[in-house]
Formats: structure tokens, sequence, C-alpha cells
């Protein structure tokens, strides 16, 4: 009885070690798949990805991004021109405008610049509103809008919002009696659009309440 015992013990026994064994090379497996891969360092200008704000080295600046996440009419993420773009001079505003009233009652001034191109001098500062005429030698800017957040919407030029979030005024240039300009021109973006002058330049430095 005593030797059945201790064979049935040895039996079982050998059951356990030979389990033990058989089970070590699987956990050992797993915990080398389940080893966390090192992150590779991203590459200079690479987005964020996920949750992660901090940007790498080098990534441009995206402060001037609008809420689509990508700056207004093919601006670099900086503000500047995408490679292969120019300022883009209309002669005729090939969209409506259409502003909300509470808008137009709101903002009612700009603050509009003059600058000698070759000098890079300001020769003249005006606070406007709608209507008014700025005369630069013998080209005349009527100013036809002022916007607070001005963006494409629906086809239209429109205020997304009754915030600056992208201040722009809209005008009309003319030299001699021939429109020269008639578009808009953004305060974060100036380098999108000209008033097509070879001596001056006209830029937004903020729009007002009335």
């Amino acid at each position: 009885m005593k030797k059945q015992t201790a064979l049935v013990l040895g039996i079982v026994a050998s059951f356990a070690i030979a389990g033990c064994g058989s089970n070590s090379k699987p956990e050992q497996s797993q915990k080398q798949q389940a080893a966390p891969m090192t992150a590779k360092k991203l590459p200079p200008g690479h987005p964020p990805i996920g949750n992660k704000t901090a940007l790498p080295p080098g990534h441009p600046d995206i402060s001037g991004m609008n809420r689509m996440g990508m700056p207004p009419h093919g601006m670099g993420m900086n503000g500047g021109m995408m490679p292969g773009m120019h300022p883009q001079s209309m002669t005729k505003l090939t969209k409506p405008v259409e502003l909300p009233e509470e808008v137009k009652k709101t903002w009612k001034f700009a603050d509009v610049i003059v600058i000698d191109k070759t000098t890079g001098k300001v020769i003249k500062e005006a606070k406007v509103k709608a209507g008014d005429v700025i005369k630069v030698g013998n080209t005349e800017i009527k100013i036809l809008y002022i916007v607070p957040d001005l963006k494409l919407m629906n086809n239209a030029y429109t205020s997304a919002s009754n915030e600056p979030n992208n201040p722009a005024i809209i005008v009309k240039a003319t030299q001699n009696g021939k429109v020269t300009f008639e578009g808009p021109l953004y305060q974060k973006f100036p380098q999108i659009f000209t008033i097509n002058n070879p001596k001056y330049d006209v830029k937004l430095k903020g729009i007002s309440k009335g």
C-alpha cells in the first residue's frame, strides 16, 4: 500500500514538474511580446500626434490656423505664403458679401496704414469706417466692409462670429478711374492680397467697435 501511494505521488509530482516546464516558455514569450516598443523620434516639422501638444523641434507656428485646422486662402502654418503661392490681386470681388446685422452694428472702425514700398516707412495712418476713402497719390481706396471674423462660407464672404478672430476689411482701389483691386485685406495674413500699387501698400492694423 505504501509503495502504491509513493508511486502515485511520484507520478503526480512528475506531471506537476512537466507542467511548470511547459508553461515557462509561453510566459517568457508573452513578456517579450508585451515589452513596449521604443518610441521613434518624430522628424522636424511633424505635427503633434494624439494628445501630445508639445511641438517637436523645428515645427512651424500654428497660431494662425483657423477653426478647421488650416490657415485661410492657402496660407502657410506660420502665416506666410505656401511654397509656389504669390500675393493675389483681384480686380473684381468674386464672391458676394453677406454680413450679419449684429456684425455691421458692432464693428464700425478700422485702423489702416499706408506703407512706402521703397523705404518701408509708414507714410499715412487713418481710422476709417465703411464708406470712407483713403487717397494715396493717384490711388483711391474705398472701405467697403469691416469684418471681425472673415470666412468664405456657403460661397460667400461672411463673418463666422462677432469676435475679432480673423479681422479684415474689404476694399476697392481705383487708379485714374480704373479698378486695380477689389477684395479683402487681412490683419493677420497681409501677404495674401495686395492693392496692386507699384509704390504703396495698405495694411490693416486692427478694427474697433462703434
